[in-house]
């Protein structure tokens, strides 16, 4: 009898056994979620659907790209600390996400504890876009022309986010005020720029592009130690005679926390792998990204070299979100 429950006991055993160790073989066995946390059209919601979609031939099963824009990202983040830890939820994050707990005072999660990073993506530039009405050719003229007007107004992808914070920087450095609009994300905010309902962004070159091939918009510098190479006739800030900046939005995949290390380094090789490829180099260069790839070890790194960069501008700023 005693044999008869022991032999009973172990092939229950056995049986358990067997899902756990197919799953973990098997992963990805269904549809990834990317969850991007701005609108679609804007430079994060840009790279997702075209990694995602390398991503899909990769691990040979769908992977997606789903916009849940709203509360300068806190929307997106916080539905994917909240999935299960499965691998199949994951944030598109950027620059923003390491920028808020020292904006918010009433942060409803925290992404250092609750998030686990799994590979850093790509940093897309910032430049300074103007509507083609604003009667400046150059930055100079620019900084001039905002000096002397009373209502100058910029938009951003949300308050925090890394390109709220490059205008601040601007305003700052140049001398001059401007009223801030929040918007959802990049792509709203673009279009309220292209419309002249705002005068100038401080914007990913993805989100911009399309209204700078029609016109609409012009571009007067880049936020970085050199020229873009996408467009190399676009001055830096420090050409015009501004202090030399680096301000760039980082983009890095993100998983919950408690996610298994079997899953992360398998989303891990499978970007790494989407990045190596020389048509998706191209394109993101052209559309102004610095592609990165790695380890999820230097992915957690960098979150922390990020928040030593930003968080004194932030502070020495005084830039607080209710």
């Amino acid at each position: 009898m005693n044999l008869f429950k022991f032999g009973v006991a172990a092939a229950l055993s056995s049986l358990l056994a067997v899902p756990v160790a197919a799953s973990a073989d098997t992963y990805p066995s269904r549809p990834i979620t990317i969850i991007v946390p701005f609108s679609a059209g804007g430079g994060t919601d840009m790279l997702g659907r075209l990694v995602a979609q390398e991503m899909t031939e990769i691990l040979k099963s769908s992977v997606i790209v789903d916009n849940k824009a709203g509360a300068s990202g806190q929307i997106g983040t916080r539905y994917v600390i909240q999935a299960p830890a499965d691998g199949y939820t994951l944030l598109l994050g950027t620059t923003s996400l390491i920028n808020h707990p020292f904006m918010f005072t009433n942060l409803p999660y925290d992404a250092a504890k609750q998030l686990r990073p799994i590979v850093s993506v790509a940093d897309q530039s910032i430049f300074l876009a103007v509507n083609d009405k604003v009667p400046a050719r150059d930055t100079k003229e620019f900084i001039a022309w905002a000096k002397k007007s009373s209502k100058v107004n910029y938009g951003s992808a949300g308050a925090g986010t890394t390109l709220h914070l490059s205008a601040e920087w601007l305003k700052k450095n140049a001398g001059f005020d401007a009223t801030h609009i929040p918007f959802k994300g990049s792509g709203q905010s673009v279009a309220a720029l292209g419309s002249g309902e705002i005068d100038f962004n401080m914007e990913n070159l993805g989100a911009v592009e399309a209204m700078v091939d029609s016109k609409r918009v012009r571009l007067l510098a880049v936020a970085a130690p050199k020229r873009n190479p996408a467009y190399p006739n676009v001055p830096t800030l420090a050409e015009a005679g501004l202090p030399p900046a680096t301000l760039a939005t980082w983009m890095f995949l993100l998983a919950p926390a408690g996610t298994p290390d079997n899953v992360v380094n398998t989303l891990n090789k499978a970007v790494n792998q989407a990045l190596t490829k020389p048509e998706l180099q191209a394109r993101l260069v052209k559309l102004g990204y610095v592609v990165n790839g790695g380890t999820a070890e230097a992915a957690a790194a960098r979150m922390k070299t990020e928040s030593e960069q930003w968080g004194p501008l932030i502070k020495a700023a005084n830039i607080t979100v209710q």
